[in-house]
């Protein structure tokens, strides 16, 4: 019989077994589970080892024993009296019934910390371990009566030796001579956490107090090895390179640089013009750096959900030859639709598609960019998010879209990436010089080319360099025409060219930056739509103020009617900006409500997408011979800057950016691509004030940077916060990590109370194929404190059409 006092303590029980004769798992083979699979996982992954011995300044064996002898203590909290009576029955069987304990709530991981500060003081990377149930309560204090349980003093002092005993044999178990006192390693919480979840899934339930812990550590690696394995979290890369993702394609423009970027771990800035294959260069030079074993996996962050659902259904044929035996991972908030038809059983990399916050945990997930952004905020399990993105190189696209407020949060990404050694690649066709250089600062890098195309990549170290092209690149001119409108929407002569574009074959795009915009514009062209003159003229409308259920359907629609393989035939899409990034879209003609220049030129890459001579695209109308893009801007003199852009002002604030984007237009009647980008970007968005601009525009444009430097640094403090963590599962966390007007969730019912997409209301899934978001200010209902969301009947506190909500009049 083993005289260690921490053979007294039971780590699991089976869920399922009869109170009486419950089955359980010691707890030092349990913490053994875990280190086995975090062993096998150090030698496994191509980076975790390299990563946490460079951080931390300490050979990659030493890094292992620190790493290994932490994770050992994760389960630290569980030898208390307060924890092992949950199942009375099994501590009185383990250290008899002669100490009485009073039940009481107990977080083993918070006082887990507790007890190890009491003895041992603080220390960074113990905290790591002890927040493995995704947080850890820093401000107990261990030396207040609630420190110790309710207990009898023999049972406390039994505590208090078995923790002793286990710190010293982790000690020698790791070959330590002392506790290690390295300060924060990045990686460690989210390794300890995974570990965990797939060590548990090896117990096998042993309750024999003599076995000698080396030898059940030798016979439990193999399995700790096939349970890491079947998790789909360790792949081995099968190839590498363009060539071996692209066969048969000639790589193009930016993609023939691939080869001269450093194979070094670095952030990675690509400016390239759109549909010129930037997301073929991140897949190619990332698969690069794994092949180098400087990164693990790819992990792909997009703006919006639509964006994220076309990259995933895009990259999927990529995935498979990189990974064999994996699958391609989706995470945003309502990915499980989307997954749905997709799921896997759980012995076939199920583990991965069970929520969110795992996804990242593969080798190749697509996500929305507040999926990775909660990575760095105070929610619980942020980081096993973050722990999937520092393993991976992160490649986040359409970078210029963000706000200050998300800038500020993807700031703190990036400086976690780089504090973990690991890989960014960012993705852009129109990005200023002076957004670009607040993205290089957490490397240390800075940018001073002015070329077009460009690549900037800068080391961990802060080595800076950039790459151009040498060879004369494919030039696409676009004829920049304007209207002009009191309303900045297409007045009636204006609509009838519309009309009459589609009617002759035209595949018309008309991009609005509101949703109400977009919904008038609909219904008044539905009223100036000839009635009995030839074929019925189709006419379509998307945004994102649906249900997710109709919303869903109808991205599904408008990518197949007007994207790269549809079918040529004249119709008019209206839409906002939903459809300006990432969507491969094909029209003939586009109009666009006003809006900084590189959104404009975003929707210019949706204007003659693709060649379609001597092609099997299908043939583009001959009624249109070449790309027109129509910018709609306002008919009269600015009385008041403020509102003279209308919605438009609104929505991007920054008035003299419109202000300069309508003076470049009026110089320049066609626009060359690519060289009309740096030139175009750098003029609406230089600091300096010009001569000839307004003096309000200046006062206006300091209040716009004011705000700008406030809204970063709300996002720096809530990326910073100690206080206790919202659940990751809880719908307040998405509202986190984006600033501005606070949305609902209203969810829609019919008069009788029922779904307005069926189901069950109970149900959360049920419930979210009914849910559109609204600004509060706007919301009708009844509130539901249960579901953190308000109940609407259509047609009595909400309006529900084809067109999406439509908002009260006020």
């Amino acid at each position: 019989m083993s005289s260690a006092t921490y053979f007294k303590y039971w780590g699991k029980v089976e869920k399922d077994s009869e109170q009486a004769d419950i089955g359980y798992h010691l707890l030092p083979y349990h913490c053994l589970d875990v280190a086995a699979v975090a062993d096998k996982w150090l030698t496994r992954s191509n980076v975790l080892l390299k990563q946490i011995s460079a951080h931390i300044g300490k050979t990659e064996q030493e890094a292992r024993s620190i790493v290994l002898f932490f994770v050992l203590l994760h389960d630290f909290g569980k030898f208390d009296a307060r924890f092992q009576n949950f199942v009375e029955s099994i501590r009185i069987k383990l250290q008899g019934n002669e100490y009485e304990v009073e039940s009481e709530a107990y977080s083993h991981g918070s006082f887990g910390y507790l007890h190890f500060r009491k003895v041992h003081g603080n220390n960074e990377a113990m905290k790591a371990v002890a927040g493995h149930h995704g947080y850890c309560d820093v401000s107990l204090d261990p030396f207040s009566p609630e420190a110790e349980p309710d207990a009898d003093d023999e049972l406390i002092e039994l505590d208090k030796h078995a923790r002793e005993e286990w710190v010293k044999f982790c000690l020698e178990w790791t070959g330590l001579s002392q506790i290690p006192d390295v300060g924060e390693i990045p990686m460690l919480a989210g390794l300890c956490s995974v570990s965990d979840w797939i060590g548990s899934s090896i117990t096998n339930f042993t309750q024999e107090p003599d076995l000698d812990l080396y030898q059940y550590y030798k016979q439990i690696l193999p399995k700790a090895d096939a349970a890491l394995i079947e998790s789909g979290m360790v792949q081995v890369l099968s190839g590498a390179g363009f060539e071996f993702l692209f066969n048969g394609y000639t790589p193009r423009g930016i993609q023939t640089l691939i080869e001269q970027i450093p194979q070094q771990p670095g952030l990675t800035i690509v400016e390239s013009d759109t549909g010129s294959g930037k997301t073929e260069f991140a897949l190619a030079y990332a698969s690069r750096l794994i092949e180098n074993k400087l990164a693990d996996g790819i992990v792909f962050g997009l703006p919006t959900q639509a964006t994220a659902n076309g990259l995933f259904d895009r990259i999927g044929d990529a995935a498979e030859k990189l990974f064999p035996d994996s699958t391609v991972t989706l995470a945003h908030g309502k990915s499980r639709y989307i997954l749905k038809d997709k799921y896997l059983s759980p012995d076939e990399n199920g583990f991965l598609h069970r929520s969110n916050k795992r996804a990242f945990l593969g080798s190749m997930s697509v996500a929305t960019v507040d999926q990775i952004l909660m990575g760095v905020l105070s929610i619980k399990h942020q980081f096993i998010r973050s722990f999937g993105t520092r393993k991976s190189v992160l490649i986040l696209d359409e970078i210029h879209s963000f706000d200050a407020y998300m800038y500020g949060l993807i700031e703190q990404v990036l400086k976690g990436q780089h504090q973990a050694f690991s890989s960014v690649i960012l993705l852009s066709a129109t990005l200023p010089n002076t957004q670009k250089n607040k993205l290089l600062r957490p490397y240390g890098g800075s940018t001073q080319s002015d070329c077009y195309p460009l690549i900037t990549h800068t080391s961990v170290e802060g080595e800076t360099n950039e790459f151009t092209l040498t060879t004369g690149t494919v030039r696409k001119q676009i004829k920049a025409e304007k209207w002009c409108s009191a309303t900045l929407l297409p007045n009636q002569q204006q609509q009838q060219q519309l009309l009459n574009w589609a009617m002759k074959g035209a595949m018309v795009g008309v991009i609005c930056n509101t949703v109400n915009d977009a919904q008038k514009l609909y219904l008044s062209l539905q009223e100036v739509l000839p009635k009995d003159q030839g074929p019925e003229l189709d006419i379509d409308i998307f945004h994102a103020r649906y249900t997710f259920a109709d919303r869903a359907k109808i991205e599904k629609s408008v990518l197949n009617v007007y994207g790269k393989n549809a079918p040529r035939k004249g119709r008019i899409l209206i839409a906002t900006q939903v459809v300006e990034q990432s969507l491969d879209l094909d029209f003939d003609v586009m109009v666009s409500q006003i809006a900084p220049i590189e959104f404009l030129m975003q929707r210019m890459g949706r204007l003659w997408r693709h060649d379609r001579v001597d092609s099997e695209l299908a043939k583009r109308t001959i009624s249109v011979n070449e790309p027109v893009f129509i910018t709609l801007i306002p008919s009269t003199k600015a009385s008041d800057w403020k509102t003279h852009y209308q919605g438009s002002g609104f929505v991007y604030r920054n008035i003299r950016s419109l202000y300069r984007t309508e003076q470049y237009l009026h110089e320049h009647q066609v626009l060359t691509f690519p060289d009309c980008y740096r030139e175009a970007i750098e003029y609406v968005h230089a600091e300096q004030m010009f001569a000839e601009e307004p003096e309000a525009l200046e006062s206006l444009f300091n209040e716009y940077q004011d705000s700008n430097s406030a809204s970063s640094y709300v996002a720096k403090m809530n990326a910073n916060l100690e206080s206790k963590p919202l659940s990751d599962v809880d719908p307040r966390c998405a509202l986190l990590t984006r600033e501005g007007e606070m949305t609902v969730s209203v969810v829609l019912v019919d008069e009788h109370g029922k779904l307005l997409h069926g189901g069950d209301y109970q149900e959360q899934q049920d419930r979210e194929l009914s849910t559109v978001s609204i600004a509060k200010k706007h919301v009708r209902g009844i509130q539901d404190a249960d579901y953190y969301c308000v109940k609407a009947t259509v047609g009595q506190d909400i309006d529900y059409t084809e067109l999406g909500v439509i908002l009260p009049k006020n």
